[in-house]
Order: C-alpha cells, then structure tokens, then sequence
C-alpha cells in the first residue's frame, strides 16, 4: 500500500556503484584463474591487488565524494575492492540531487520501506566513473529458502550428527581428528540468534566448538531477533554438526536494499573466512537491476579472491519467484545469488540410508503435490561458465548458466536436528528443519573439513571450488567422488545420470571426494 512521500527529515542510505576501467581485463582473469593451464590459475588477489588492478582510480573517487558532499550527502564507508560507496542524507538532499522521489509504502508481510518513484539519475560528467545508484529501494525481498521446522521431542540418537557422518562419509574425517579446528567459515543472515540456542545444542548432541562469532554490517547496525532467526540457527546447527570445532562468523544485516552487497563486501574485506554459505536468496527475475550489478561486483571479486560462496537454489522448483507453498506465482526463475556463476548452487535430495545408517540411495527433493522442491535450471541472465562443462550440461552456443551445481539432503523425513526458541517463547525446542538451505551449509561445512586436510598436507587453501569440482566429476574414479542421483526432479525437469537441474553432480561422498581434490592439488 502506497503511504505518500517520504519525510524529507528522514535519513536514508544508499550505495553509488563504481565503474572498472580493468573490466575487460577482470572478465579474461576470472576465467583464467579458473583455468588449471592458465598461468594465472589459483593465484589469488587480496582486496587492494583487486582495486588496484580493476577498480577507479582514487582521483576518480575523490571527484565522486566531492560531488555528494556538495549535495549535503556524506560517505560513511566503501569497500576495499572499489566497487562501492555507502552514503547517507536527508531524504530532501537524496530526492533533489538524484531528481526522484521517495516514496513510502507498507506492506502486511513486508512492513514499512521506501522505493524510488524513479531511476536516479547521475550527471554526464560522472557516468565514467559512476553506474547507478543501489538501495534506495528498501523493500525487503530477500527470503529464507528452509521449510518451516517441525519442533517436536525428537529422541537424540536420530540425530544428524551420527546419521550424516555415516550417509555421507564424513566419519574417517572425524576419526582422522578432521573437525573444523583452526578454520573459519561465514555465514550471511538477515536475522540473527540466541546464544542460548546454540548452547542448548551443543549440550544435546554433545559436541563443544568455539562460540560463534557475531559481525553487524554494517558495524553499528543492531539485529532484531525476528522470524528468520529459525534460519539462522539451522544454519549454524548444520555447520556444528559436521565441523564443530570450526570458527562460525556469523555476518547479519538488513532485509533490504543492498544486503547482499552490503554482507560480501565485510566479508571480503575482512578476509577471514574463504567458505561462505548463503541460505536466503531472492527470485532472479524480482532482483533490482542495479542492486544485482552491484552484488555481481562483490561476487567477481570473491572469485578472484578464492572464496568459495555456496548458496541455496530455493525450495519451490523451477518457480523459485513463489515464496510459499500455497503461492500460486508460476513464472519460471532461478534463485539468486545461487544463479550467479560466481556462486555453487546447490539443490536438494531425499535421502535413503541402510538399516546400519550408511548410504543407499538419494532423490531428488519433490513433493508436486505441496509446490514444494529442490530449485534448479537455466538462468535466465548469466551466461554459461568455461568450467561448467561435463554429461548432462547444455553447452551449446549460448547456453546459459545452469543451476544447481551440486546438492545435499534437504527433504523433511530425513530433516537436520535443530535447537530454536520460537518467537514469543522462553525456552528452546528441539525440533527437524529442511529445504536447500540446509544443504547449503552442509556443503560448506564439509568443505571446510577438506579445506582442514589440505593445510595438513601443505596444499594450502582451496580456492574457489566450482570448477574443481565439474573437473572431479570428470574423472572416471572408484568409487566416484558424487553420488549421482538419477530420480526425483524439480517439478519440471528430472534428475539423471550426470549433471542435471535437479541435484547437479549430485551429493557428496566427503571422504572420497576429500582425497580426489587432495591428489588433484598435489598434481598440480
């Protein structure tokens, strides 16, 4: 519902997105540092070889500050990699300068935001050095891809813990002392959590990890315990579960204007963490234009950094733009940032184990009946990478970006163990939780095993993994490294043998997998 104007005393924030002089030059090193007979291949760059390299020169900066300070607007922040400028105003000085106006609307799920009721514009004499203006538009799309939990007294030896370690081979890492000590992983959240809830889980499955981590972002944003914080603690759980010794950084920020910018840029520039996972995502085709550019820079310049970003691919099939099971949007879309071909989407199984809890067989999440699924497809703005090669993806002239890439079990029968205290509750619950964003830290969180393995035998950090992984797949090994999931689909299209756009590789068999991409650095 359109409220009227917006105060013209309120301040507001938003993000001038810089131009790369080194743009050609970026888009030929991202695929050559991906390339095993590039020169350039895994040499990584920190965030100023970065901004050095490809980004405005300081002078050009200077003159877009100055700009904005004549305008009674303020620079509070940029990101290290220049592709950036966080500012802030009144309302009044935004409205005159970008000639549009704020608007306020309220919406009865979304809240309260405002949106331009135009596109900002920049003066000639800038468009060198400035693309558009981000965040202005404050509606909160940005959504959890989880199915709601299940919270019940669920008995503690089905936990996933023991059961995961069995199905996906993780067990010969714990027993080998592999649990995540000495790395750090980082999650984005637009929400945040009780310490307390990871307290209780921790005592219930009886593992003790380091606390885990809290980062605002921006540094004086303060989080408000909200709905999503189910998510957050899924996420968390996850990870725990299968590393728990590791280093949680948990990076929270607003649902709303350019978070997702906002959220990889601290991470990036901290530098902290090279394995990233992301559990919330917006429809491809509902993304502003300009915030997705602006995301896009901070997604090229993780791959350059070598920080792997596994994001969820979304719970609703191929119409990833329906939020809920009783939506009835039906336009065919990806999840983003899962699409970007910067990023590992990664789908979802139902999973079948054997009475000793080793694997069986996997399939596709689907449930048609619920509108409810593993997401996956074609992406319908990013072209298909060099790397993404292999049986099963469309590598015709044209293609395009085809997610997920990789998958792990989401389904609700075989759900993640989690501690949650609901809102308006004094005390945490136990109960199950699914959806891809719970394989999306699955996956990192085995990651961050193999990343351990390979410090212990001197091979350093992995780098950005997506096209390690499409070239394991490759090799013809016993056993293989992915289990390939061949039923199920993602309520349009069905698995099968090889790559395909319901479980991608497929799910991961962590120790074996584990060896190959250890005997594939040390080949190198």
């Amino acid at each position: 519902m359109r409220l009227g104007p917006s105060d013209p005393d309120e301040v507001v924030d938003f993000q001038v997105v810089l131009r790369q002089p080194g743009r050609a030059e970026l888009e030929a090193f991202l695929t050559e540092v991906a390339d095993p007979g590039s020169l350039e291949y895994h040499r990584y760059l920190s965030p100023q070889a970065f901004a050095e390299r490809f980004g405005l020169p300081e002078a050009d900066i200077e003159s877009v500050v100055a700009w904005l300070a004549a305008a009674g607007l303020e620079i509070v922040r940029g990101d290290a990699g220049r592709t950036f400028l966080a500012g802030r105003g009144r309302v009044a000085d935004v409205n005159a300068l970008f000639q549009i106006e704020l608007v306020d609307h309220l919406d009865p799920e979304l809240g309260r935001y405002h949106v331009p009721d135009s596109e900002p514009l920049v003066p000639a004499e800038l468009q060198d050095s400035v693309l558009g203006i981000a965040g202005l538009d404050t509606s909160p799309h940005v959504r959890p891809m989880y199915v709601p939990p299940a919270f019940a007294d669920v008995p503690m030896g089905e936990l996933l813990p023991r059961a995961g370690a069995l199905a996906y081979d993780y067990a010969p890492l714990h027993d080998a002392g592999l649990t995540g000590e000495g790395q750090t992983i980082a999650l984005v959240s637009f929400d945040t959590f009780l310490g307390s809830d990871v307290a209780a889980f921790d005592a219930a499955v009886g593992i003790t990890g380091p606390p885990v981590e809290r980062r605002p972002v921006p540094e004086d944003y303060v989080p408000v315990l909200g709905e999503g914080s189910v998510e957050v603690n899924l996420d968390i759980d996850v990870i725990r579960s299968i590393a728990p010794a590791a280093q949680i950084i948990d990076y929270e920020v607003a649902n709303g204007g350019t978070g997702f910018a906002d959220v990889f840029a601290a991470i990036l520039d901290d530098g902290r963490a090279d394995i990233v996972s992301v559990s919330w995502g917006i429809c491809e085709v509902d993304a502003s234009p300009i915030s997705r550019v602006l995301i896009d820079l901070e997604l090229e310049r993780a791959f350059a950094q070598g920080v792997s970003i596994f994001a969820s691919s979304g719970d609703t099939g191929v119409f990833s733009c329906a939020h809920r099971r009783d939506d009835d949007d039906e336009r065919v879309s990806g999840v983003y940032p899962s699409t970007s071909p910067q990023a590992i989407s990664v789908g979802g199984t139902f999973l079948w184990v054997r009475e000793d809890g080793t694997y069986l067989r996997e399939a596709a999440w689907e449930e048609a009946f619920s509108k409810v699924a593993t997401g996956g497809g074609a992406s319908g703005s990013y072209d298909r990478p060099e790397w993404q090669v292999g049986p099963g993806v469309d590598t015709s002239p044209g293609a395009l970006r085809q997610t997920p890439d990789v998958a792990g079990p989401a389904d609700g029968e075989s759900g993640y163990v989690m501690v949650h205290t609901p809102i308006g509750a004094s005390e945490p619950v136990r109960g199950t939780a699914s959806g891809t964003s719970a394989a999306a830290p699955f996956w990192a969180a085995s990651m961050i095993l193999v990343r351990q393995l390979a410090e212990e035998e001197g091979l350093g950090p992995l780098g950005t993994l997506a096209p390690t992984l499409y070239e394991l797949a490759a090799q013809q090994t016993d056993p293989p490294p992915f289990h390939d999931v061949v039923l199920g689909g993602n309520l349009r299209d069905d698995a099968g043998p090889g790559w395909d756009a319901a479980t991608g590789l497929g799910s991961p068999d962590v120790t074996v997998l584990a060896r190959a991409m250890i005997e594939l650095l040390r080949n190198r």
